[in-house]
């Protein structure tokens, strides 16, 4: 048996805008690590805490004040009914630790497609037949990832990742690194956005402070450390 990679753990909401340019940058990244280390994608889900589902307005809010600094990330309004708006993110964590049984890769992989696909794609990520059609079209076994996801499998799992996240490593929000050390990366390359939903405008209260490959240089010394 081969021996591990050194694993990054990035706690992460699947609706979190900041928590989508995060994990582009590190696939952006990601052949230049591999075999060297892992992303291990942990459920930090917002609702958790916040008690409510994502809300639409904020979010449609920040992710196109965000995409304006990543013109190569996948991204489209939301174009579907407001009905279509996935009312839990829940079931798409499960999902992604179904296909971490199948793979740290996959289970990336997976994790990608379904931000892409809430993101770019209008699509209601707490579908059922929504996750089993973007887990086919990943590269997973199909008939075992259904069978996983079916039963239940990963439902305490991402709620104990939850809770560690939140309660346990106390992690500052959506995104969160956290390095075998034990150390902390916070929303990495990303601003803080101060939201005004009634005039439907953000304001930058703390810029990023990188661009472009300044950013990515972050992200690789992040995973290097990890190395």
């Amino acid at each position: 048996m081969e021996p591990q990679l050194p694993r990054v753990s990035m706690y992460a909401d699947l609706s979190c805008p900041f928590a989508y340019v995060a994990h582009g940058r590190w696939r952006r990244i990601r052949e230049e690590f591999r075999g060297r280390v892992e992303l291990v994608h942990k459920c930090l889900a917002l609702e958790y805490v916040n008690r409510q589902a994502t809300p639409k307005v904020a979010t449609e809010i920040e992710l196109a004040v965000l995409v304006r600094d990543e013109p190569g990330l996948p991204y489209a309004p939301w174009m579907s009914p407001d009905g279509e708006w996935p009312v839990t993110i829940w079931p798409a964590f499960e999902a992604v630790k179904c296909a971490e049984r199948q793979g740290i890769s996959l289970a990336d992989d997976l994790a990608w497609a379904i931000r892409v696909a809430f993101f770019a794609e209008g699509r209601c990520i707490s579908m059922r037949h929504e996750l089993l059609e973007l887990a086919c079209r990943t590269g997973l076994d199909c008939g075992r990832f259904e069978s996983d996801f079916d039963s239940g499998i990963a439902k305490r799992l991402v709620v104990d990742e939850a809770r560690e996240g939140w309660e346990r490593l106390k992690v500052a929000g959506s995104p969160t690194f956290v390095l075998p050390s034990g150390e902390q990366f916070a929303s990495p390359g990303l601003p803080e956005l101060d939201v005004d939903e009634v005039s439907g405008r953000a304001a930058v209260t703390a810029a990023a402070g990188c661009a472009g490959e300044e950013c990515l240089h972050r992200y690789r010394v992040i995973f290097a450390a990890a190395a």
